[in-house]
């Protein structure tokens, strides 16, 4: 099949790849920076008339090079690009510090980085943001603090990922900063793989309580145990938002004990927005199947059991 061709632009209409084509040549000369090959191939489907409006990179690049595109992509305003996603690309921190300056083209929807070994900051620029994942990137609590500083007044933000980030329990209150925001209007927050620990999960589990847009939480395995605090804070949060329904707990401490304090909440009217529970396999059969009867859920997430014809 022979490419597309490009839709000829009205008299008078400036094309904007074209434009866009033009300045990242003659910057590239002028800062003398390698070729960044999946960009050359990008260009190529562009030029064959595909519509590349995700960019995704897999492979390392030189972080100038990348610089040059980023300053390129603001220059000429080009804004047909909704998401841009980077795996394990190298020197990830060196590229997530010129990525704000590419936010700059308000297109962008979806931010990805994983396994890039960059530090954490927020999306700067961008406020249309939609997704941004961060997984496996180990900036821990300090990178959490700085990335509050750019999400604590973002309204435009729906899911956050940041599993396997080394976020210890000093780090819930930053991620509280994110969701205490009035506006703030996310959907789905995943936090697995952290070390948020009692301390930390209960700062995210109170920010939860007003946030009407929350759906779904994930703090599977964040080392935390079934304290009267985390209790506490669980049961509030159930009570208080009744849009969260889905809750996975699993791989943390919570014996029988704090289970069936759970079971016991969720057994009493007014808890039907809940959904689904998650919890360890640590706890009696017969707590896993109250839950599962409730909400289904269990520790692996199994589907509810359908009644037999």
């Amino acid at each position: 099949m022979p490419p597309k061709k490009k839709p000829q632009k009205a008299e008078g209409e400036v094309d904007v790849f074209e434009e866009f084509m033009k300045k990242y040549n003659k910057n590239q000369r002028e800062f003398e920076v390698p070729k960044i090959m999946r960009v050359q191939e990008i260009i190529q489907k562009m030029e064959e008339g595909e519509d590349m409006r995700c960019w995704n990179f897999d492979s390392e690049f030189d972080p100038m090079a990348f610089q040059v595109l980023c300053h390129t992509l603001r220059q000429a305003a080009y804004n047909d690009i909704e998401a841009i996603r980077l795996w394990k690309c190298g020197d990830g921190d060196k590229a997530r510090r010129e990525e704000p300056e590419h936010q700059a083209v308000r297109s962008v929807r979806r931010t990805e980085f994983e396994k890039c070994g960059l530090f954490g900051s927020g999306p700067n620029g961008n406020k249309l943001v939609n997704l941004l994942r961060l997984d496996y990137n180990q900036f821990g609590t300090v990178g959490v603090e700085r990335l509050s500083q750019g999400l604590s007044q973002n309204a435009t933000l729906r899911q956050l990922s940041l599993n396997y980030c080394g976020i210890g329990e000093d780090g819930g209150q930053y991620i509280a900063h994110i969701l205490i925001y009035y506006r703030n209007a996310l959907e789905k927050l995943e936090l697995q793989g952290n070390y948020l620990k009692e301390r930390g999960v209960v700062d995210v589990f109170n920010a939860c309580r007003r946030k009407e847009a929350l759906t779904e939480i994930n703090v599977f395995d964040n080392k935390f145990s079934d304290t009267p605090e985390v209790i506490k804070a669980l049961r509030e949060l159930f009570a208080s938002n009744v849009t969260l329904a889905s809750y996975n707990l699993g791989g943390n401490h919570i014996g029988d004990e704090g289970a069936s304090k759970l079971v016991h909440t969720l057994m009493s009217p007014g808890y039907s927005h809940v959904k689904e529970v998650k919890i360890t396999e640590r706890v009696a059969t017969k707590t896993h199947e109250a839950i599962s009867d409730k909400v289904g859920g269990g520790s692996k997430g199994g589907k509810k059991k359908g009644k037999k014809k």
